[in-house]
């Protein structure tokens, strides 16, 4: 038992209580239970005599309760040792305070010794965009939104497990949190989810011009260290290979500029098709995202999704698997009279548009078509009716694709050379397409499967409902192409951002995680579209110097007081400073 002194805000008032601590053992925290109010002060004095009123009912409660010991104290004898820890308690040597360092001026080398180096740059620069971002007051309590600023920039500097992070704040930036406390600060992260979102999405909505118009979109898969199943994590396709673990599906959606829109996590074995048209719902509720033109991949849109799009009036653009179109619109789609000249992303191509069309019909029956297949054309005339074919052919694709193709024959060639039963060897799907197999040990290369394949070298085509003459197709197939922009925005979360493996458990610290991982995300995507309006730098070579703006930390000899000395200053960094507009100190200073 002690006695307390509680404040009111903005009074002088004061509680004096005698209060004890309890443990919880379910809970396994400690609270403080008040076991006496002693009355109210409202000063020094006043205060100092309800004190000693509080002392003098510890002393004669634990008196009464020594009574039966081998040894009882009196109550004159409790009382002194209680106010002998009180006045030890008294004693204690008051925190040094910021003035009461020496000055630097009057600090000399040989006074000093360098005690650590810590790194500014992240926290400086990174840190500027992370207010400006709102993140600042994500969390309303103090103590656990300085911990989880800490947790997202350094995910940024060095991405590691909460373990590894606590170490790494204490040896690189002087920060000191224990690991209790971070897994505390995520999970009060996990219940401002939703708030994170909406300020990441504010943030990209006030660096575009008018209303987000084009949404890529694309999912993927992040692995566990662990076979263990939950509600959360599941096994399924893995798209890192990873099928001995468990895992979980992340969807994401950003600018054509690669800046973040919205995220949403998914159960480890949801198909990626399913998770289209409920994550797009979910955004739509949330997001300010009215007229939107999606863009992904064909495996990402299934006949079911393009027909679930349509009736919610989205538009799309998807990759098309021409091989895949009927013979009719094959021929279409290799007569020059078909296209014209335009510049695709700075590259001279060839550009056609086609649809299915009740003509073809005619051209189906003078070749004497089966009735199956004209019904099979009907069908694809009907089912298409909004939707037409951007096609484009281009050398420089033309070149790559024959160039990849003899890469795949020479590998084949090595194989069909290695043993009798090359049936077994030539097992990649990549090889098969080349090779004809008659039994077990005869498997031989097919020209004629070659020859076919060589047809289709340079071309390149699109789905899309966008109504055909309102949007110029060389423009569709440009926005198309930005595609990769979303592909580098995973492999930036994976490997920049280490957001997998993933090593909790409970599904609240899984989605917590998830969250501070996307906080970083969308301040790198922040600070790499800001410096590239003034200095072309890839995020790899931001992070590093950034990282490189460093301060040695001296220590006097004899006061121990602590100064801060900025290290060496790259050109690079100080244009990304200055693209971001902050300025740094670069005087010594004291610090605490």
């Amino acid at each position: 038992m002690f006695v307390r002194a509680k404040t009111t805000p903005n009074s002088p008032r004061r509680s004096i209580q005698v209060v004890e601590n309890i443990r919880d053992s379910r809970k396994g925290k400690v609270h403080q239970k008040i076991i006496r109010y002693v009355g109210i002060a409202m000063d020094d004095a006043e205060e100092a005599k309800l004190r000693a009123i509080g002392m003098d009912y510890i002393a004669k409660l634990q008196a009464a309760e020594e009574a039966d010991s081998l040894f009882p104290r009196s109550e004159g004898e409790v009382l002194k040792e209680l106010e002998s820890q009180e006045q030890k308690k008294r004693g204690r040597k008051e925190r040094k305070k910021i003035q009461d360092i020496l000055p630097v001026d009057q600090v000399n080398l040989d006074m000093i010794t360098e005690e650590c180096r810590v790194i500014d740059g992240v926290h400086e620069v990174a840190g500027h965009l992370y207010e400006e971002l709102n993140y600042d007051k994500v969390l309303k309590n103090e103590k656990y939104s300085k911990i989880l600023k800490d947790l997202v920039l350094c995910r940024i500097s060095n991405p590691a497990s909460k373990l590894a992070t606590s170490s790494l704040l204490k040896r690189y930036y002087m920060k000191e949190h224990d690991i209790d406390s971070i897994y505390r600060t995520m999970d009060h992260v996990f219940n401002k989810i939703d708030d994170i979102r909406l300020a990441t999405f504010k943030s990209t909505a006030r660096l575009i011009p008018g209303e987000v118009d084009i949404v890529l979109f694309d999912v993927t898969t992040l692995h566990f260290e662990s076979i263990r199943v939950d509600e959360l994590r599941k096994f399924g396709y893995s798209k890192n290979f990873r099928f001995n673990t468990t895992q979980v599906v992340l969807a994401l959606a950003t600018t054509t500029d690669g800046l973040p829109i919205g995220y949403e996590l998914f159960e480890g074995n949801k198909a990626e098709v399913k998770t289209l048209i409920e994550t797009i719902d979910e955004w739509k509720t949330k997001f300010n995202i009215n007229d939107v033109c999606f863009i992904g991949d064909r495996a990402m849109f299934s006949e079911a999704n393009l027909k679930a799009m349509e009736e919610k009036n989205y538009k799309y653009i998807v990759a098309a698997k021409l091989r895949s179109l009927p013979d009719v619109m094959q021929e279409k789609l290799m007569q020059e009279g078909n296209y014209v000249k335009a510049t695709v992303a700075q590259d001279l191509s060839w550009i056609g548009e086609f649809n299915y069309h009740e003509d073809d019909i005619a051209l189906l029956e003078a070749q004497k078509a089966t009735p199956s297949a004209i019904a099979t054309y009907r069908n694809h005339i009907t089912n298409n009716a909004n939707r037409h074919f951007v096609v484009s052919y281009n050398t420089k694709r033309a070149r790559h694709d024959d160039q990849k193709r003899k890469s795949l024959l020479e590998k084949v060639g090595k194989q069909l050379h290695q043993t009798d039963n090359t049936a077994k060897l030539v097992s990649n799907t990549g090889l098969k397409k080349y090779t004809s197999s008659k039994g077990k040990s005869q498997t031989s290369l097919d020209t004629a499967k070659v020859h076919k394949d060589a047809r289709w070298d340079g071309f390149h085509g699109v789905i899309t409902n966008i109504k055909k003459g309102t949007v110029d197709p060389s423009h569709i197939l440009t926005q198309y192409r930005r595609l990769v922009k979303i592909e580098e925005c995973f492999r930036i979360s994976k490997t920049t951002l280490k957001m997998r493996p993933i090593y909790h458990w409970k599904p609240k610290r899984i989605r917590a995680h998830i969250a501070i991982c996307y906080m970083a995300f969308a301040l790198v995507r922040q600070l790499e579209y800001r410096v590239k309006l003034l200095k072309k730098l890839s995020l790899t070579s931001i992070i590093e110097e950034l990282n490189s703006v460093q301060s040695s930390i001296y220590i006097h000899k004899t006061t121990k007081d602590r100064y801060r000395m900025p290290g060496s200053f790259s050109n690079e960094a100080r244009k990304i400073y200055n693209a971001i507009g902050v300025n740094r100190n670069l005087d010594p200073q004291p610090i605490l």
